[in-house]
This record gives C-alpha cells, sequence and structure tokens, in this order.
C-alpha cells in the first residue's frame, strides 16, 4: 500500500489519482484508434472522452456522499479530497453514460458505434483505476485465510476497521476483472455484429463479475439491503443486477433493429466503371446497402 508515491516541497503525488490519470490517458488513446478504424472524428472523440471523465468522477463520488452522507456532514470539505477514495463505480457509469448519449446525439454520431469504440478502453481504464484502489488503501475485502489474503500497514483503514486481518485482495480481483475482459473485447470484436453489441456485451458481463466480487468485500452495514442465502448483499449489487437486465433488453432490442457493426464502419468507396468492349456489357445485381441505426 503506498497512498502517496512522493512528498516534494508540500506537495504530495497520491497513486490513486496518478493512476486514474494512467487510466484515462491510455483510454483515450485506445478510443480515437479504435474511433479512427471506424471512420469517427476524433475531435468530437477528444472532447467526448473529457466530458466522461468529468462525468464519471463527478457521479461517482457523488453517489458515494450521498450513501455515505453522515461522514461528510460535518465536514464539507472531504467531499472534494477524492484523492483520499470514495468513487462508487456505478454513480459514474450512470452520469458518464447519460451524459455521453446526450452529447454523442448532438453530435450526429451513431451512439452505439462510438461505444462499441470505447468499451475496451472502459475495461482497461478500470482495471487500472482498480490497482490506484489497491495502492491507496481503498475498497478492500473482507478477512480471509487465503494463501494470496494480504495484510495491510498500520494506519491504513482496512486495518482500523480489521486490525492486524488478512483480507481478500478485492481491488486486484477487480483489476484482473477489468483486464480480462479488455482482452476478450477485442476478440469478440473480430467478429462481425449489430452496432452496439460489443458495449451492451461489456455492461453486462462487467456488472455479472462486479456481482460475484462483492461478496469479498467490504462495506459498512449501512450498504447492505440483506442476504442471497447465507451471503449477505449491497447497493452495489442491485445496480449490477438492473445493468444486466438493462444490458439483455439493449441487446435483443439492436439485434432486431441493427446491421452488422463490421459493414457500418467501413467507408463505401464509389466502384471505377469497367471498360468492355461495346456489345459486351452485363449487369450485375447491386448488393443491398445496410444502414446502422444509432
Amino acid at each position: 500500500m503506498h497512498p502517496t508515491i512522493f512528498r516534494f516541497h508540500g506537495f504530495e503525488l497520491h497513486s490513486y489519482g496518478l493512476l486514474l490519470a494512467i487510466a484515462f490517458l491510455v483510454g483515450i488513446q485506445l478510443l480515437l484508434k479504435r474511433g479512427a478504424d471506424r471512420g469517427l472524428p476524433e475531435d468530437k472523440l477528444s472532447t467526448l472522452s473529457l466530458i466522461l471523465l468529468v462525468l464519471a468522477i463527478v457521479g461517482g463520488r457523488g453517489l458515494y456522499v450521498l450513501t455515505h452522507w453522515s461522514d461528510y456532514a460535518r465536514d464539507l470539505g472531504g467531499i472534494f479530497r477524492i484523492w483520499e477514495g470514495g468513487l462508487m463505480l456505478y454513480g459514474g457509469y450512470f452520469l458518464a453514460i447519460a451524459g455521453g448519449i446526450v452529447y454523442v446525439r448532438r453530435t450526429g454520431l451513431s451512439v452505439w458505434r462510438v461505444g462499441d469504440a470505447a468499451a475496451p478502453s472502459m475495461a482497461l481504464g478500470i482495471g487500472i483505476g482498480r490497482l490506484g484502489c489497491f495502492l491507496n488503501g481503498c475498497c478492500f475485502g473482507l478477512p480471509s485465510h487465503l494463501p494470496w489474503a494480504i495484510k495491510f500497514p498500520p494506519g491504513s483503514y482496512s486495518n482500523f476497521v480489521f486490525p492486524n486481518e488478512p483480507l481478500q485482495p478485492s481491488q486486484l480481483y477487480l483489476a484482473a476483472a477489468g483486464g480480462a475482459l479488455f482482452v476478450l473485447l477485442l476478440r469478440l470484436d473480430r467478429k462481425p455484429h449489430f452496432d452496439g453489441w460489443l458495449f451492451w456485451s461489456y455492461i453486462a458481463m462487467d456488472a455479472v463479475l462486479r456481482f460475484v466480487i462483492d461478496f469479498t468485500r467490504y462495506y459498512d452495514s449501512t450498504s447492505y439491503l440483506g442476504k442471497v442465502g447465507p451471503f449477505p448483499f449491497n447497493v452495489n449489487q442491485v445496480f449490477s443486477a438492473v445493468l444486466v437486465i438493462a444490458a439483455l433488453f439493449m441487446l435483443k432490442r439492436l439485434k432486431h433493429a441493427g446491421a452488422p457493426a463490421d459493414l457500418a464502419r467501413a467507408p463505401s468507396v464509389p466502384r471505377e466503371p469497367s471498360r468492355v468492349e461495346p456489345g459486351l456489357e452485363h449487369t450485375e445485381p447491386s448488393p443491398a446497402r445496410q444502414d446502422p441505426t444509432a
């Protein structure tokens, strides 16, 4: 655990903020590359990336503060100290996706083609960001005696909650899930699919993994809503379940409405008329053109 990378004349570089910055920079470069392959304008994708970054942080922090208001009621300044941890992924998800859809529609681009281009960036960015959670010591797991369980150092918040106990490395599980989804999405994208398929497939798979991994994470008592068998479930798992249902609904809807994304991403090139001898002209039926839906 290294919450602070270094200090210099009062300036502190926090690992959490550093990893978030790296996640954003890597994610935007990947998005621009994939967007270029789909004929999406770089300037609009760059603007979209900045909008998503701001909305993800505001939404993630806002939902965390809302669900932990008692921690901030007497320290309003703490709301802005995001380097200390305290972002709820789904708060950022919902606000960023909603804001992103509004912006993309105003630019006239296909929402789901942009979403397909962005999906691997989202998976990789979240995976890198979770490494920042691990270094910061937030989002830790429950006590465990597994061989890979981790003891955080004295002074960490986890050590205050579970003194000197080995814990599940939930942050690393989430980081590994993000990395695995990143690789899987790149492989799945090699085959033709309708616009929106990759994006909503990512949302569904990420939500399922998050639902499972959350059983290993520590949450304060206010976050728990009940039990699934012997296992308590929390508000984030409710969000996960809602996202899975929404993703399956959108996949079914887009499947019946959309065209294969690989056909949509290839720009049309006018065909040069063939030169044939007089009297030998022939005609060929032109393939039906398919227009992707937004």
